[in-house]
């Protein structure tokens, strides 16, 4: 017994700088092997064709001479909805784009399906390389992939207008992507105002706004932008992976909310208040009427197994550089009907849960809750012990007790 505890003490000490110390060799070595070999990716698509480098390319572009077709292929990355995604994009000497080639992607392929089967890359072919390439201008979105069909579609106005300044010695006549700032952004913001609003305020209003929290945050964060955090999206950043600003704004708003609130506020603002994901898990415990308590050893244990599961994904994430590849979350699935692989199996397992537990994903298995709230906790203990060290440098340090959440994310029963 006396051995058996003395291994688990030293193990709870080792866990997580050993899965630190993992996490960082996995991050190193995927990074190493991220880099693309274009010409390996375009031989894979186009095997029949001869192909040949040009080595002189303009502005820096790689660009293959397609003998077979007669044309040219220019290669373009830009940032997608789950991560950079690489496109040929063939063109003649003229420089008309005849064709969209998909080299590589990481968007969920649910995502991408909707983009060939609305015909989203036919909208390309015959136009120049002066044409200004904007959504909503002269290329239309695809509904329910905007991010996705932002991201192409930057990828082939970057390529085209080097391109036209470079090698056709164009002055710039296409209108430059301007701030996307609309009803999405805006509602946004004022969402996440409203959940600092009601977690810090006491009264009426913050009593209506605590009442309204939860049919905005299904109403515009679940159904209508579907833009619910992701594992995924938090490793993302990690590997470099973010979009710009200017035109992926939501992106921008949604990270400084729920990320700024963690790390300046030291509260989980988003699990807390904002996910629309908690809410369905309630209106299903409502719904039963059945809302078993989780004994602290079982809340123990899931913290636990959620800890690996989020280790494992970030392994997965971090080696292939693939950072939908790790996300298992049933969010956007659970808005949209389309997902992928295990999705299909932890969607409908994670709404019967919540059916006897209240908030069953939330507080049992979901690692963009146990990320973010562990980010809160080690945060307080940090600036706990530097207070005290500041204060009493002689004093013995004494870390401060983990106050009780307030959100839904770890409330126990009553």
């Amino acid at each position: 017994m006396a051995a058996g505890g003395g291994f688990k003490a030293i193990w709870e000490r080792l866990a997580f700088p050993l899965g630190f110390t993992t996490l960082v060799m996995a991050f190193v070595i995927g990074q190493i092997a991220a880099k693309p070999d274009y010409e390996a990716l375009l031989r894979d698509l186009l095997a029949d064709h001869k192909l040949t480098r040009v080595t002189e390319a303009e502005g820096g572009q790689v660009v293959f001479r397609d003998e077979t077709k007669d044309s040219y292929v220019v290669i373009s990355e830009a940032e997608g909805w789950g991560g950079p995604l690489i496109i040929g994009i063939r063109a003649s000497a003229e420089g008309n784009i005849a064709e969209i080639l998909n080299l590589r992607n990481f968007e969920t392929p649910a995502y991408f399906e909707k983009l060939k089967k609305q015909y989203f890359f036919r909208q390309f072919a015959g136009k120049t390389v002066s044409a200004d390439f904007l959504l909503g201008a002269d290329i239309n979105a695809v509904s329910g992939a905007t991010v996705s069909s932002q991201g192409f579609t930057t990828a082939v106005r970057n390529a085209m207008h080097i391109a036209a300044t470079e090698h056709f010695k164009l002055k710039p006549t296409w209108q430059q992507p301007a701030l996307e700032f609309g009803v999405e952004e805006i509602g946004l913001i004022a969402l996440f105002a409203l959940a600092f609003f009601v977690a810090y305020a006491q009264g009426s209003v913050a009593k209506w706004g605590r009442l309204a929290m939860p049919w905005l945050a299904l109403g515009f964060v679940g159904i209508y932008t579907n833009s619910s955090l992701s594992i995924g999206q938090l490793a993302g950043m990690v590997l470099g992976h973010i979009p710009d600003f200017q035109e992926h704004t939501l992106w921008w708003i949604m990270m400084i909310g729920a990320l700024g609130s963690v790390f300046i506020l030291g509260k989980n603002i988003y699990c807390a208040q904002v996910c629309p994901f908690q809410y369905v898990q309630r209106v299903l415990n409502k719904i039963s009427g059945i809302n078993l308590a989780v004994r602290p050893g079982v809340q123990k244990s899931a913290r636990t197994v959620v800890g690996w599961m989020t280790w494992t994904a970030l392994m997965l994430i971090f080696l292939t550089s693939h950072p939908t590849l790790g996300s298992y979350e049933p969010f956007s699935m659970m808005f949209s009907l389309t997902g992928a692989g295990i999705q299909w199996y932890i969607l409908p397992l994670s709404l019967i849960g919540s059916f006897f537990v209240l908030n069953f994903w939330c507080r049992l298995f979901c690692p963009v809750g146990h990320v973010l709230h562990s980010t809160v906790r080690v945060r307080r203990r940090v600036l706990g012990g530097a207070k005290k060290v500041e204060a009493k440098p002689e004093a013995e340090e004494v870390l401060p007790a983990e106050p009780e959440d307030k959100g839904d994310l770890w409330r126990k029963e009553s």
